[in-house]
Parts: structure tokens; sequence; C-alpha cells
């Protein structure tokens, strides 16, 4: 009985010995990663700065002069892009004259929806500090965005002339 009594104290003294380092095994690799991810969160706020720096966004307004209107809210586009690289971005089916030089790119189709004798695509924009609608009076291919900008393409009867987006 004494024998038996002794196995199992050195059994059960090794299995509490193997749980107690398997514990703390764990527990390290457990505290390991959350210090590296409160690293990583940091880096990922840097990041977050880096990617700011690079990029900007802004707002799109697609109205095709039937009442529907498709918004782009918050779209990502690098640091220097135009009115016409913000439309190329989200517009998948587009049509456009390119006439170079000082004339740039006239939209002539959005998803189908083309220029005719009577209506046609017209770009407006509104920058951040005023929120005033404005039509440019160059291409929306020479038209720099701002960080904040909003842009508007509305298909617009050409008499009586359009009117800002509202």
């Amino acid at each position: 009985m004494t024998l038996a009594l002794l196995v199992w104290a050195i059994c059960g003294t090794a299995i509490a010995g193997y749980y107690s380092m398997q514990y703390t095994t764990y527990r390290d690799e457990y505290n390991n990663l959350l210090n590296e991810s409160k690293t990583l969160s940091g880096a990922m706020g840097n990041l977050s700065g880096v990617i700011d720096s690079i990029f900007l966004r802004v707002n799109i307004l697609v109205s095709y002069g039937n009442g529907t209107s498709t918004w782009f809210n918050d779209t990502a586009l690098p640091v220097g892009s135009t009115a016409f690289t913000a439309l190329r971005l989200v517009i998948s089916d587009l049509g456009f004259n390119d006439y170079g030089g000082a004339m740039g790119i006239l939209v002539t189709s959005i998803n189908g929806l083309a220029n005719n004798s009577t209506h046609g695509w017209f770009y407006w924009c509104r920058p951040i500090q005023t929120s005033t609608w404005t039509s440019p009076n160059y291409s929306c291919s020479q038209y720099i965005l701002h960080r904040g900008d909003t842009i508007a393409f509305t298909y617009q009867s050409y008499n009586p002339w359009p009117t800002s987006p509202s």
C-alpha cells in the first residue's frame, strides 16, 4: 500500500509539474503576442499617417439627369489625381475624347449614357473650403483634386444652360 501511494504521489507531482510548465509557456507566448500586437498597432498608426500623406479622399457624384444619382463617398486617390482620374476609378463604362494640350479630356458617356445634340455630361467641383459648386473653365483632366473635395458629373440639357448640382 505504501508503494502504491508513493507511485501515485510521484505520478501526480510529475503531471502537475508538466501542466505547470505548459501553463507558463502558453502564458509567456500570450504575453509576447499581446506585446507584439501593441507594437503592430502603433506601427499601423504610423502606417496610417504615411498612407494619409500619399493619398487623398474625395466624394464623387454621378447624376444621370433622370433623378438617378450615385455617390462614391470617401474615395481614396493618390495625391495629384485629377477629376478625370477619380471618375475613371469609379466608373468602368466611360467614354471620352482626349483633345490633348490645353483642351484636355471631354467625357462623352458614362455607363452607356452618351452626349447628344440636346444633352451632355458636365463636371462640377465643390472645394471643401467654399462648399459652393463651380464649373471650371478647363477640362476635368486638368482639375487637380484636394483632400475633401467633392466633384460631380451631371447629365444635363444644353438649353437652358445647366445649373449646379443640388
